[in-house]
């Protein structure tokens, strides 16, 4: 939970739940997503909802629209927001791809976080830090 100002209620966490699913088959995408309700509720977070990018856009890193809708509701919300993910994977397995994505949470005011405990905010805690990516160069 936040710490809240002396004299003010505190506010639950919001868990932003994502996932990518390019399959029709949705029972691994259902463990997934029950991972991430069960580490959110044992931790007295409240689900904000759940976003899926499917079929193509499960495989690329853009467009993503379930995400950047994700990242739009993020902006709006009353308390601090995180992504949880059940995995790093479930963002990206590109590792520029990932941090691109997840600087999109860190300007909507949130952080990501993983159901094994990792996180972007703590650092030591998470897989990579956001950067930006740096440019390729070509080949001569």
């Amino acid at each position: 939970m936040e710490t809240p100002a002396p004299g003010t209620p505190a506010r639950p966490a919001l868990a932003f739940l994502y996932d990518r699913h390019a399959t029709l088959a949705t029972a691994a995408l259902d463990e997934r997503i029950t991972r991430c309700r069960r580490y959110a509720v044992e931790r007295g977070w409240v689900v904000a909802g759940e976003w899926v990018d499917r079929g193509d856009a499960a495989l690329t890193n853009w467009p993503r629209p379930r995400w950047e809708a994700m990242t739009y509701a993020m902006r709006q919300a009353a308390a601090r927001p995180l992504c949880l993910v059940d995995s790093w994977d479930r963002i990206s397995r590109d590792r520029e791809g990932s941090a691109i994505l997840r600087l999109a949470v860190h300007q909507a005011g949130g952080y990501c976080m993983t159901t094994g405990g990792e996180n972007d905010l703590e650092l030591g805690r998470g897989r990579i830090t956001v950067t930006a990516p740096l440019p390729r160069r070509a080949r001569p």
